[in-house]
């Protein structure tokens, strides 16, 4: 792989990032100065941050990265995202475990496998899994996967109706992206916005749920993304339905299936249409 450092430069400058706001929290100044001097490339899970940051793949600065781990990653998310958890198993099933070197990528891993073990309804494997991410593969770096696989505990508590540990993991997990400089990239920030939205909501915390889930609109709202924010829309329709505003929740509906016909893939396009039809 061959790092392409003026285009970093080009980039950090046009986010109107210095390089020591650029490295804050991920490595030094002088790695960033390295790799935008001399092309030196740093470590994976450095690399990584600093491209969730900048809110680019990996291959805006990196040559001939195509069938690296990151591809592998990022496809076995869009495939998590739209719900299609069988084709997320096999993809993480080919990635070699055990060749994985830098615990960033491990904590990658079984982030993603915890995921898909708890829509699975394999909850203790689930569990296990978020474990391993949150002791033995932590990072220096404070990135989302913090929130994330808390907010997956969170999820694999509230299957096993432990109702009380999963409001209590909830919670931390707004903790942690409240009061952490936690790094994640527009769409790990949107999903766990959503993520968290619905565990509030199927805790019947319908107030905390639409505030956090107002927080992952607004975010899509700033970056003009409708990743996700039919999804977004839903959840707080619910909410509002769920505080006896049939109106508002008739509103936010609406907006939600608008959003879910101009996006491509919509797997929540038939729940919309189901809410609207309750307020019909």
């Amino acid at each position: 792989m061959k790092l392409r450092g003026d285009v970093l430069k080009k980039i950090r400058r046009k986010r109107g990032l210095s390089q020591t706001a650029l490295a804050e929290g991920i490595c030094t100044q002088a790695t960033i100065s390295l790799m935008e001097k001399k092309n030196r490339l740093p470590k994976m899970n450095i690399l990584t941050a600093i491209c969730e940051r900048l809110n680019i793949p990996t291959e805006r600065i990196v040559e001939n990265s195509g069938s690296g781990i990151n591809d592998q990653f990022n496809t076995i998310v869009n495939d998590l995202v739209a719900g299609k958890f069988e084709i997320a198993t096999e993809a993480l099933n080919k990635i070699p475990v055990k060749k994985l070197e830098s615990d960033f990528d491990k904590q990658r891993y079984y982030y993603l496998l915890g995921m898909v073990q708890v829509n699975s309804n394999k909850i203790d494997e689930a569990i296990f899994s978020f474990e391993l991410v949150l002791t033995q593969f932590a990072t220096t770096s404070a990135n989302i996967y913090l929130a994330m696989t808390t907010a997956g505990m969170a999820l694999a508590y509230y299957k096993r109706n432990d109702p009380e540990r999963a409001a209590r993991l909830t919670d931390r997990a707004v903790r942690l992206i409240d009061n952490k400089k936690l790094i994640g990239s527009l769409h790990q920030w949107a999903s766990i916005y959503c993520q968290l939205g619905e565990l509030y909501s199927n805790l019947g915390n319908y107030k905390d749920s639409k505030d956090i889930v107002e927080r992952g609109i607004e975010l899509c709202r700033e970056h003009d993304s409708l990743f996700i924010l039919d999804e977004l829309y839903l959840i707080r329709g619910k909410d509002e339905l769920a505080l006896g505003d049939d109106k508002q929740a008739k509103e936010t509906l609406e907006i939600a299936r608008s959003i879910s016909v101009a996006r491509r893939e919509s797997f929540v396009k038939d729940e919309i249409a189901a809410e609207l039809e309750k307020l019909n």
